[in-house]
């Protein structure tokens, strides 16, 4: 018999463009450096999408490695690299966020008590390669992202697609505590056995490709944040999530101490950490009873 996961783990996972960053990183990036006008660039996408039936996220990683000014003048692993520290940020992403958050959860003697602590993720439909070498990159324990197989330092061909759906996949890896591509998530698991179950989880996102997950994390008893650009009002789209129940909460992604989205995530966090503690004093409970039956 396999011995019982301590389930004492929380997760956060975030999107990255609309969520952590205000733009889309190969606008900011890959489209400035080469004079691209986005426009006609994402026209191109969804014409393969619409006339070649390309899957959407396909499309453009084609794009970028078939379009002509590519052909001239291909993507390298170095530029892509390079290009991350033109990515922006949130208020607030670069300034302390996840160092005060991982200090608010330390700061609860029942955390230390019951061995509980806090892991960060992106899962993006956006670049590895940026992601990677992205300033905030060392507070997250695993990046997911679509990347492609470089050749002499070039791109040949995408060896990681993450659609909209394909998001849920890496939820089940953070849940199962299989983290690396080459393990499969097939295999039944014992919810008991589980690294990180689901009401450990939070799950932020900005838009209608976050559903899937947002989707999976609610029902399945985790936690799903909607967050929107603060200079705009707020979307339609987020407001549905909610009205859905696809999402628990709303708020500008302003991610600074005292704005209302971390005040949401402190809460959130104080659910999680008082039933991860519960949790733990109800098995101790039903250890001693099985001892002395």
């Amino acid at each position: 018999m396999k011995k019982k996961a301590a389930q004492n783990i929380i997760a956060i996972v975030y999107d990255f463009d609309g969520t952590l960053s205000p733009g889309n990183m190969q606008e900011e990036t890959i489209f400035k450096a080469y004079g691209i006008d986005k426009r006609k660039f994402w026209a191109k996408s969804r014409a393969l999408v619409v006339r070649r039936g390309y899957e959407k996220t396909l499309a453009y990683l084609k794009l970028l490695i078939d379009d002509p000014i590519f052909k001239r003048r291909p993507l390298t692993q170095r530029m892509l690299k390079e290009s991350a520290k033109h990515v922006p940020y949130y208020p607030g992403v670069d300034a302390g966020f996840f160092d005060q958050l991982n200090d608010f959860v330390r700061s609860f003697p029942e955390v230390q008590e019951a061995g509980i602590t806090l892991e960060h993720y992106i899962v993006s439909s956006g670049l590895q390669e940026i992601l990677e070498a992205v300033s905030i990159r060392k507070y997250f324990k695993q990046v997911y992202a679509c990347a492609y197989d470089f050749q002499g330092g070039r791109p040949v061909f995408p060896k990681l697609v993450i659609n909209d759906t394909h998001k849920t996949q890496f939820l089940f890896r953070i849940n199962k505590g299989k983290l690396k591509l080459s393990e499969s998530i097939n295999e039944h698991m014992p919810e008991e056995e589980r690294r990180v179950p689901f009401r450990n989880m939070i799950y932020i996102g900005d838009g209608i490709t976050d559903v899937p997950s947002m989707t999976v994390t609610h029902k399945a008893g985790g936690n799903a944040i909607a967050v929107y650009d603060p200079s705009r009002r707020v979307p339609r789209q987020v407001k549905a999530m909610v009205a859905e129940h696809r999402a628990e909460h709303f708020a500008p992604a302003d991610f600074r101490p005292n704005s209302l989205l971390v005040k949401i995530l402190h809460q959130t966090l104080k659910k999680i950490i008082a039933s991860i503690v519960y949790c733990s004093s109800a098995e101790r409970s039903s250890d001693w009873v099985r001892r002395h039956m």
